[in-house]
């Protein structure tokens, strides 16, 4: 994953999150109006695990501050926080059930709400939820809420984060977000926004926001525009984590994407309709893009020189496309690159030598291509490489003796090539290395005795080559 696109928002989140423990006290105790809300809150919910056995009315149990998923104002005694989120036990959610009670609304100095993963059984958002207006933080994913949201939430105005993700909500339009003007997260995916004609435009009116995700939201694609006219509207916002993987998008989003080109570290377009080619004006002017993952989206041409100048990517995932061509040569300029897959393509070609150059490479997967060639020697320089897949080509030669040096490598697929030779006695450096497959390939010789030095070896496959000596020792274990 890309750094500082995580980082960013890590530190965010975690800013929130922090602030939200369950179970803190305060010096004063909490206020009796506030303790009622909270125990009318908790009769209308079914609690199969007794998730709220903490709030009661005995003596010892009285002060609410105390009670589990609640903190308080240390200084004014009030109810600020209220993190319900539903643990994950023994492979499920413990999760609470009933109805949101609008007792809640006498928690008037509630910043933090999180009721996410628990069970509300199809019933809608409340409106009344609208009235917190000092709610900095609301979480309801995951919480089994359906029917339209409703448009009271744009009273929220002083909103940081919204996360309505995994619902079965009904979205109109989403012109009620425009009120939220202090929005920096905003969370919708794997709800319905067939529907939403003018999202894209309903984003740029959202001036502080730096994290959106619509994945999976079945998004209609924005009307396309002809370049040079590369604008959906002048936006501000500094948006810098975007997913809006698996939904129908076409290439009309490339000139929406330009107008966040110089804040966007992290952008997700997996399993789109992108169709055609990967767009030089779009991408090549992300001078801070770190990570961009448009796998499964009907790619279908060669893959641009200009890839290289994207100098600041740690991650970049182009498979499962039909890109044909070859691989540029100018990959070696990403220096920073950590994570590569072209693999389920239609690239032919030499694996070009210049991979080497890149040294901050941990995964590499060129597998389900039609690579042809030999292993480049530099292969060796790639000394942080953990994952190296380059099955399913036709490639040749042998396998180079520079593979010890991948002193990291935990995983090494050859299988399915026409590889020749002898497996090199250098394979016994790479202790590390748990997933061995030189399947279905030329080999020939002897198994050298340095893989005994492979201590973590889990899975060796070699069957389907000319080796000699083979013992049931090296079939797979």
């Amino acid at each position: 994953m890309a750094g500082r696109s995580f980082q960013h928002l890590l530190s965010f989140l975690m800013l929130l999150l922090l602030c939200a423990k369950p179970g803190l006290g305060n010096v004063t105790g909490c206020i009796e109006r506030e303790r009622q809300a909270l125990l009318h809150f908790k009769r209308r919910l079914v609690d199969d695990y007794g998730l709220l056995s903490s709030w009661g009315d005995e003596h010892d149990n009285r002060n609410c501050c105390n009670w589990r998923g609640v903190q308080c104002s240390n200084q004014s005694g009030h109810v600020i926080m209220l993190h319900l989120q539903a643990p994950w036990s023994e492979n499920l959610y413990q999760s609470l059930r009933g109805e949101i009670s609008p007792s809640l609304l006498e928690l008037d100095h509630l910043t933090h709400l999180d009721l996410s993963y628990n069970d509300f059984e199809g019933s809608s958002i409340p409106p009344f939820l609208g009235s917190l207006s000092r709610m900095q933080y609301l979480n309801l994913s995951q919480a089994n809420l359906a029917q339209t949201v409703p448009t009271q939430l744009r009273n929220l105005s002083n909103l940081l984060s919204l996360d309505l993700s995994d619902n079965y909500l009904n979205f109109g339009n989403l012109e009620w977000l425009s009120r939220l003007s202090s929005l920096r997260h905003l969370d919708l995916s794997s709800v319905d926004l067939s529907k939403v004609i003018h999202w894209s435009q309903a984003i740029n009116k959202l001036p502080s926001l730096i994290h959106l995700d619509l994945q999976n939201c079945d998004l209609p694609p924005i009307p396309p525009l002809t370049i040079p006219s590369l604008s959906h509207g002048n936006s501000s916002v500094p948006l810098v984590f975007v997913d809006l993987s698996s939904n129908h998008l076409t290439s009309s989003i490339y000139p929406w994407l330009l107008n966040f080109s110089t804040t966007l570290l992290h952008l997700d377009l997996y399993f789109n309709d992108l169709n055609g080619s990967i767009p030089e004006y779009a991408f090549g002017n992300m001078s801070s893009l770190e990570y961009l993952d448009l796998q499964w989206s009907e790619l279908d041409d060669e893959i641009p020189d200009t890839i290289g100048d994207m100098g600041s990517l740690a991650y970049l995932d182009l498979s499962g496309n039909q890109l044909w061509g070859s691989i540029p040569d100018t990959v070696g300029k990403m220096v920073l690159l950590s994570h590569l897959d072209l693999s389920g393509n239609q690239l032919r070609g030499s694996i070009p030598d210049t991979v080497g150059k890149m040294v901050s490479l941990s995964h590499l997967d060129l597998s389900r291509n039609q690579l042809q060639g030999s292993i480049p020697d530099t292969v060796g320089k790639m000394v942080l490489l953990s994952h190296l897949d380059l099955s399913g080509n036709q490639l040749r030669g042998s396998i180079p003796d520079t593979v010890g040096k991948m002193v990291s490598l935990s995983h090494l697929d050859l299988s399915r090539n026409q590889l020749q030779g002898s497996i090199p006695d250098t394979v016994g450096k790479m202790v590390l290395l748990s997933h061995l497959d030189l399947s279905r390939n030329q080999l020939q010789g002897s198994i050298p005795d340095t893989v005994g030095n492979m201590v973590s070896l889990k899975n060796l496959y070699l069957s389907q080559n000319h080796l000699q000596g083979l013992q049931l020792l090296f079939l797979p274990y």
